[in-house]
């Protein structure tokens, strides 16, 4: 009874210390220091639960879209095979193809680095953004990009193993690829679940569109947009020292 009397004066700012000759003697906290004290204790603990809090907040909406983001890397994955195979039966088309992809990037790759950065930073976000935001019309559209996004890539990157190999290929994609398209296809598995919802609408399933549509809008600016300017940094200064070796 005795200890439980003293750690409850402990507790509410009063110490008990034993005096020389075996007695006890009482202190207290000033009010403020005793505030400060117990503040200083939360603050310590802050930071390590708002890092939980955001990792455990990543982890769970993940869960939430991994089938539609899994659909959407099997249709990138099964569209850049087709590109790669067409490329290789038909020649003429892929040449036409690689020469309006270089047309259209030719002018940002003879800017200064920096620029080419934000360039494909920008890119990456607006494309990213209509992915998810055109899931709004049932889903349709971002499967389309994406399947059209993995066939340019297949063609090009069988137009390239055939001059510089396989090796550059994968060095070339790799680095950046690794963090941009898991990224990407996050923004297309959030539009193609939003998409989804939209049709359960159509046909008298309860729904709520409206906050999940805002859920993936603070997904794609709180992890998505980040992790997509760290891959353009990847690409404009990472990947090109890479291949500078071989």
């Amino acid at each position: 009874m005795e200890r439980e009397e003293e750690y409850s004066r402990e507790k509410n700012g009063e110490i008990i210390a034993e005096t020389p000759d075996g007695g006890k003697e009482e202190k207290a906290y000033p009010p403020q220091e005793n505030a400060y004290l117990a503040g200083s204790r939360e603050i310590k603990s802050l930071p390590e639960e708002r890092g939980a809090s955001k990792i455990s907040e990543f982890t769970g909406y993940l869960r939430f879209i991994q089938p539609y983001v899994l659909f959407i890397t099997f249709v990138f994955f099964g569209a850049l095979l087709a590109g790669y195979h067409s490329s290789a039966n038909f020649p003429e088309m892929a040449d036409q193809l690689m020469e309006g992809f270089s047309a259209r990037f030719a002018p940002l790759l003879a800017m200064p680095p920096i620029v080419i950065m934000f360039g494909i930073f920008l890119n990456n976000a607006f494309v990213s953004l209509l992915f998810l935001v055109l899931g709004l019309a049932l889903g349709v559209l971002p499967v389309l990009f994406i399947a059209f996004n993995g066939y340019i890539v297949g063609v090009i990157s069988h137009i390239v193993a055939q001059e510089r190999g396989l090796l550059f290929i994968v060095l070339a994609l790799l680095p950046h690829g690794i963090v941009e398209l898991p990224m990407v296809f996050l923004s297309a598995g959030i539009g193609l679940r939003l998409g989804h919802q939209v049709f359960a609408a159509l046909i008298g399933r309860p729904t709520e569109i409206k906050k999940e549509f805002k859920e993936g809008l603070q997904f794609y600016f709180r992890w998505i947009l980040p992790l997509l300017f760290l891959a353009a940094i990847v690409e404009t200064f990472i990947t090109p020292l890479i291949l500078s070796f071989l």
